[in-house]
């Protein structure tokens, strides 16, 4: 990587907050990130420290510019640095019920999706794995909201995917800089003999990728008590690319050249449920119809499948605590592979869903002490017994009152001894987080 992006991501953050006056919080960031799983892949170098700043727009005071970003450097190690656009986006008051957002806006497409991080509608942040974050789509949103109802439509021809984990190639080979991106095979087996992989990466053109029609649209019914639904559809692209390959034989190494592809797919979801002052209950269901993309002939290509993803969610607020519980089940979505290469022992390149089922328990805990003193927890556990993992992330954040914050975070996971599960490529990966800000 390039030494420009040690400044980059401090440079853009700045440049934001001349344009987001006062209603936007600027911090600067120090964090420290430990591995601690002992069979860690390289435990002389399982710590790491990340410098860099963040930008935040207060969301109950909106203003002309809204945005949420993140920039990190990590000192000696720049393939983990990374640079999160989260949301940034202008905002037009048109009238009292009428709003336009002009730029990359989150919104909750699917309530599902959402809890998940399923990246279905919205691309996501995966720099860690195991701590996605969601991301806006980018373009032009047009908002209007009645006492009973709202609606939203969305439209674009600017498609940014899902952001994962940087990675290096050298000599055919990937580099174990970054903890979090999974290495595909690096050896093969060909007429009973071990052969080293060398891979090439066939980078697609910048403007066949992001120049995309996006077209989305959201239909909500109900008030703030009571019955609720919302509908969402969209037809876009994927925010996961198709991979393809080819392989030749140059004894005694084979060559392979990766292939990515966009292809666009069909969105339609739905949640209904119940709300009140003490939280919901709700049932949600997302169907998904990707169109597998077109690679050449001589290629080894995924066949992608339609699927339907659901479940329910229960939320109870008991002040100053919050308790939250969710399942996910999803049916079809499989990924096959057919072309000279394709094997049915061998998981495909592309992938759709780092887990179909799982359920999911939180409690969140929010207090203020001596009104010098803020705190608040929130520990998730995501279990999955088809997909054989189960995992833990606790958040600890405590806010001084002034400019200062601290924050330390756990994620912790354990894993079935299977290389055919996607869970299984995360099972040394446990963490331990640490980090002050400052805001001025």
């Amino acid at each position: 990587m390039s030494i420009w992006f040690r400044y980059v991501s401090i440079v853009v953050i700045l440049v934001f907050a001349q344009m987001s006056h006062s209603e936007t919080i600027t911090s600067i960031e120090v964090h420290g990130l430990s591995f601690i799983s002992s069979d860690f892949d390289n435990p002389d170098k399982n710590s790491f420290g990340f410098i860099g700043a963040s930008l935040r727009s207060n969301e109950k005071s909106p203003d002309l510019f809204m945005v949420s970003a993140t920039g990190m450097y990590a000192v000696g190690n720049s393939n983990l640095s990374y640079l999160n656009l989260r949301e940034g986006y202008f905002l037009i008051q048109y009238s009292k019920d009428t709003k336009y957002f002009l730029g990359r806006k989150v919104m909750k497409w699917s309530a599902l999706d959402s809890q998940f991080n399923l990246g279905l509608f919205q691309p996501q942040f995966r720099w860690n794995t195991l701590d996605p974050q969601n991301q806006g789509l980018t373009g032009l949103f047009w908002d209007q909201q009645k006492e009973n109802w709202g609606l939203t439509l969305f439209a674009s021809h600017l498609f940014i995917p899902d952001q994962g984990p940087s990675y290096e190639i050298k000599e055919g080979q990937f580099t174990e800089t970054n903890p979090w991106f999974h290495n595909p095979p690096q050896n093969i087996q060909i007429q009973g003999q071990q052969l080293p992989i060398d891979y090439t990466i066939q980078t697609p053109e910048t403007q066949d990728v992001v120049l995309r029609p996006l077209l989305a649209i959201q239909l909500r019914l109900g008030a703030e008590k009571g019955l609720f639904g919302t509908v969402s559809a969209s037809y876009k692209p994927s925010n996961q690319l198709a991979l393809g390959y080819t392989s030749a034989v140059i004894a005694p190494r084979v060559k392979i050249n990766v292939v990515p592809k966009v292809y666009n797919e069909t969105l339609v979801s739905a949640d209904f449920g119940y709300h009140q002052e003490w939280g919901f209950a709700q049932l949600s269901v997302i169907h998904a119809k990707p169109q597998t993309p077109t690679f050449e002939n001589s290629a080894t290509t995924p066949i992608l499948n339609e699927s339907t993803t659901w479940g329910p969610s229960f939320l109870y607020h008991f002040k100053p605590f919050q308790f939250g519980i969710a399942v996910m089940d999803t049916s079809g979505g499989e990924v096959t592979e057919v072309g000279i290469d394709a094997s049915p022992d061998r998981p495909s390149l592309t992938q759709r869903f780092l887990y179909r089922q799982a359920v999911q328990i939180q409690l969140k805990y929010s207090e203020i002490f001596l009104k010098q003193l803020k705190l608040e927890s929130q520990l998730r556990y995501t279990t999955s017994q088809s997909d054989g993992f189960t995992q833990i992330n606790f958040y600890n954040r405590f806010n001084i009152k002034g400019p200062w914050a601290f924050w330390s975070d756990v994620i912790l996971i354990e894993t079935l001894d299977d290389a055919s599960l996607n869970m299984n490529s995360s099972r040394n990966l446990d963490q331990f987080w640490i980090g002050a800000s400052y805001d001025f």
